[in-house]
């Protein structure tokens, strides 16, 4: 059975793509916060960005965790075993695409900016803590850290999880 094999968390340029939309939406919001006496942009921003931040990488770092175990033990875990893939997933992402421009006409534009702006912020660090994270943890385990997806076993399920391929020295 043969597995393709991913970067985990996100390869180095997914890295750098974060790195750069994190520091451009970051400058865009400093500007904004600090050339603005509107009240109502400057608290919605700064409520959404800690909240979102802590609520992300609170997230990972328990999610994160947990794998530790299992990887340690196992040297893999699983993350779901399927017969066949959900497009569940996609129509999710499409409502919630769909959904967003009607709240921003319900609430204040100016309101919505500062949440949208906090929430990329904060979403946006708490992936490059979650990437430091995982480096930090694949220096304690001895090697480096992949999703896979594999192939579909007899049963005609197949596995997606996280395994570590350890350094040969």
């Amino acid at each position: 059975m043969s597995e393709l094999l991913l970067p985990y968390p996100y390869s180095r340029g997914g890295l750098y793509m974060r790195l750069i939309g994190t520091i451009c939406i970051t400058l865009l919001s400093f500007y904004l916060l600090f050339n603005t006496s509107i009240i109502e942009f400057i608290i919605s921003y700064l409520l959404a960005f800690p909240l979102t931040y802590l609520f992300f990488t609170l997230r990972s770092f328990t999610r994160t965790k947990r794998m530790l175990g299992s990887l340690s033990r196992n040297g893999r875990y699983i993350l779901s075993r399927r017969k066949e893939t959900g497009y569940y997933r996609f129509f999710l992402t499409l409502l919630i695409v769909t959904i967003a421009p009607f709240i921003m006409i319900a609430i204040h534009p100016v309101i919505a900016l500062g949440f949208i702006l906090g929430f990329l912020c904060g979403h946006g660090f708490s992936e490059l803590t979650h990437y430091a994270y995982v480096k930090s943890v694949e220096s304690e385990l001895g090697g480096k850290l992949y999703y896979f997806i594999s192939e579909q076993d007899a049963e005609g399920y197949f596995y997606t999880g996280v395994r570590v391929l350890k350094y040969k020295y």
